[in-house]
């Protein structure tokens, strides 16, 4: 009678500071801390730490670490690509910094800033400020959205297409109405999930989900390149296929390219292979995936070859017709090789991009075919190419996707609500 019933640590609530619930205890040095699973009995006894008020200083050293330590799926650091204007933020905001960055997955953003930066969009690192972090009001809010929008919300308006074209920001004026580049009703991001019929429903990622759009691209005869918001509906397979799809869409038009219509399922099915594989599934030898439709037709694939930190950008292009046939493009900036004619074939004058092809499209299946003239009905002509040596659909420096660009304006308004190739499926 009268005696205390003991509680166990389990059935004690956590304490929070800044009504944030505790995950670690500190030891020896305040900013040095131990996970949770190591202090196992102690527990109980860390309940005074809800009184604690880390200094900011404290949690500046604290973020600049976990910053330069967390690494991203290539091995290189976060704190190279993102970073946060750690300075100036209170103690609350970088409560906030140091929970994104060691409870977060950065690559699919950090990969989109990292090609963005290749191509001269953005400077790295980019450099979060209290106006980022404040795009989402609470924990809950950001917890709210998928995993790559949340990060994209903060990180995208530091992308600068340029003048008219403007920033790869996104706009959220709240019950689903998103936008992306422009605040636009015409730049409208649908993100709701699929339905079970289409190809990329069962690849579906919560975290980094499909989207449909409008948003394609066209460039008129002056070169100038803007957006096209007239056509089809676009459905991206990710996220992360849109955020990286539209930073290239302004470089395909300067790209050389070689393309073959291939059977789809040819020489073991390898085109089949590639077009149905998930695209949050790595494909080895290419850096990105990229997967889209276009008004819900056959699918299309792009396959980025060259790595963020590469002097030129190449890609691999598979479009599904429809009909049993696959066109595949192999794009590339790569320069001219040095003391080859510029009628060459495409694999004399892009070695280094034919090189990188040749492994992901099968040395012995596909590649043959796209770079020797091989014939795609036969399993080896014998010589491994054609009369000439060359591809028959080599087209040299005419560059054109056939899908995300619309070649120029009024080809991209033309006919049947294509959007000019607009590169993207009806949203």
């Amino acid at each position: 009678m009268g005696n205390r019933v003991p509680r166990t640590s389990s059935q004690q609530d956590w304490p929070a500071i800044r009504n944030q619930s505790l995950d670690v205890i500190h030891r020896e040095g305040r900013d040095e801390l131990h996970k949770i699973k190591a202090v196992g009995n102690l527990r109980i006894s860390a309940r005074f730490l809800s009184g604690v008020d880390f200094e900011p200083a404290v949690l500046r050293r604290r973020l600049r670490g976990a910053l330069h330590d967390t690494q991203l799926a290539d091995g290189t650091p976060l704190d190279a690509v993102v970073t946060f204007d750690i300075d100036n933020l209170g103690s609350k905001l970088l409560l906030q910094a140091w929970w994104l960055v060691e409870h977060q997955q950065w690559d699919e953003a950090a990969d989109a800033l990292r090609l963005a930066h290749q191509l001269t969009y953005c400077e790295l690192p980019v450099i979060v400020t209290q106006q980022d972090l404040e795009k989402h009001r609470s924990k809950q809010a950001y917890l709210a959205e998928p995993r790559v929008v949340a990060l994209w919300k903060m990180v995208g308006r530091y992308v600068d297409f340029g003048g008219e074209r403007g920033r790869f920001e996104l706009f959220d004026h709240g019950n689903g109405d998103l936008r992306a580049v422009k605040d636009e009703p015409e730049h409208r991001l649908n993100l709701t999930p699929l339905p079970p019929a289409h190809p990329y429903h069962t690849h579906t990622s919560p975290h980094n989900p499909p989207v449909r759009h409008h948003i394609a691209g066209y460039n008129d005869d002056s070169g100038w390149y803007g957006w096209y918001t007239g056509g089809r509906v676009i459905t991206d397979a990710s996220f992360s296929s849109f955020l990286m799809s539209t930073i290239l869409l302004r470089t395909y038009p300067d790209m050389q390219n070689t393309e073959k219509f291939i059977d789809r399922d040819a020489r073991g099915g390898v085109l089949a292979g590639l077009l149905d594989q998930s695209v949050h599934q790595p494909v080895e030898g290419t850096t990105a995936a990229m997967a889209f439709t276009i008004a819900n037709y056959a699918p299309h694939k792009y396959l980025l070859l060259t790595p963020f930190d590469h002097p030129f950008i190449a890609s691999i292009d598979i479009d599904d017709s429809g009909n049993g046939q696959v066109c595949v493009a192999v794009y590339t900036t790569e320069p001219l090789a040095a003391g080859v004619s510029a009628d060459a074939p495409f694999k004399q004058r892009f070695p280094r991009t034919t090189a990188m092809a040749r492994s992901v499209l099968g040395p012995m299946t596909i590649a043959p075919i796209v770079f020797d003239g091989e014939d795609p009905n036969e399993d080896d002509n014998g010589d491994g190419q054609d009369d000439d040596g060359n591809s028959d659909e080599d087209m040299g420096g005419d560059s054109d996707d056939g899908e995300r660009n619309g070649g120029d304006e009024e080809e991209a308004t033309a006919g049947d609500g294509g959007g000019g190739n607009d590169g993207h499926d009806d949203i």
